[in-house]
């Protein structure tokens, strides 16, 4: 039975290798989503006044031939006549903003600036993978791989004490690349079912939502916060490390940003834990190959017959 389940454990982890390290290394930056996004906030584009101010109309008309396979819908002024205008495009029923001067009608770039369309970037991935309805659930299903390899991991995890762990090999004495991967494993276990069990709910927060009104119906005469509710809410806490002033004795300011510097290195282990598994897999088959090959040549040398790669040696 342990045997199953490590080759499942190893097997899970290859092959799913890239989404947990795609899945971990977004995950540590998007645990400071907050504060990229105050970082990159949008703020006015001061333009150089010209000899007049353009018309909504003619904003539109400029917007249309920069961008010909799309429809100028709407201009968006700024509190000021020299900040740049934001105008709606529409293709296709997707509408996006770009910024044009107000007074020769030139483009000038997206509305958003590059840090926020990249934080935005990750967190869609993040949450959709390839985008939609679909790629949401294939994140949901792939979720529950974090959740079977925590579990997995601390099942076939066994400490060697006493005579076996004089006899343990090297790649599995303290320093070795096994014994790296088990023991941070074992410490990482906790957290990266954690991760798992709340991805899925924020994945699909319907089902928790349909849970919490099944056992607590929303009482419309007694509006309060039900206990299924604190629930969700530390659920989406718990995923991207947001305990400052939640937690008591621990509010915003030092301990809670060290919690948070430790979230987000800790969302870098199943990185490591891929990239080991993988290389100790690499090395077994190295090793089970090199001993086939030296099974086939003794078997060789007795038969008599030419070794794989020249004639008999005397």
């Amino acid at each position: 039975m342990r045997r199953a389940i490590v080759k499942l454990h190893r097997w899970v982890g290859i092959i799913l290798l890239i989404y947990v390290a795609l899945i971990s290394l977004t995950g540590s930056v998007l645990v400071y989503r907050p504060e990229l996004y105050r970082l990159f906030e949008p703020q006015p584009l001061v333009v150089s006044p010209g000899p007049r101010l353009l018309s909504d109309e003619e904003i539109l008309q400029s917007a249309g031939r920069a961008f010909p396979a799309e429809t100028a819908i709407k201009v968006w002024r700024g509190r000021q006549p020299n900040h740049a205008v934001e105008v709606d495009l529409e293709s296709e029923g997707q509408i996006r903003n770009y910024l044009f001067d107000p007074y020769s009608g030139h483009p000038l770039g997206p509305t958003l600036p590059l840090g926020f369309r990249v934080t935005s970037a990750l967190l869609k991935f993040h949450t959709e993978l390839v985008g939609g309805e679909t790629g949401r659930l294939a994140n949901g299903a792939l979720a529950l791989s974090f959740v079977f390899l925590a579990l997995s991991g601390a099942l076939v995890w066994r400490p060697r004490r006493g005579r076996d762990a004089v006899r343990t090999p090297v790649l599995r004495r303290p320093g070795g690349l096994r014994y790296l991967h088990m023991t941070a494993g074992i410490w990482a276990a906790a957290l990266v079912f954690t991760w798992g069990l709340t991805g899925l709910h924020l994945v699909f927060p319907g089902v928790m939502e349909s849970l919490v009104d099944f056992f607590e119906p929303f009482d419309e005469a007694n509006p309060v916060e039900r206990t299924g509710d604190k629930v969700a809410y530390w659920l989406a806490y718990l995923h991207f490390g947001r305990f400052g002033g939640r937690i008591p004795g621990c509010g915003p300011g030092p301990c809670g940003e060290s919690l948070k510097v430790f979230w987000s290195f800790a969302a870098l282990v199943p990185v490591f834990l891929a990239g080991s598994g993988l290389l100790l897999w690499w090395r077994g088959r190295r090793a089970r190959l090199r001993v086939k090959s030296g099974a086939r040549q003794a078997a060789d040398r007795r038969e008599g017959l030419p070794l794989a790669g020249g004639g008999p040696r005397g």
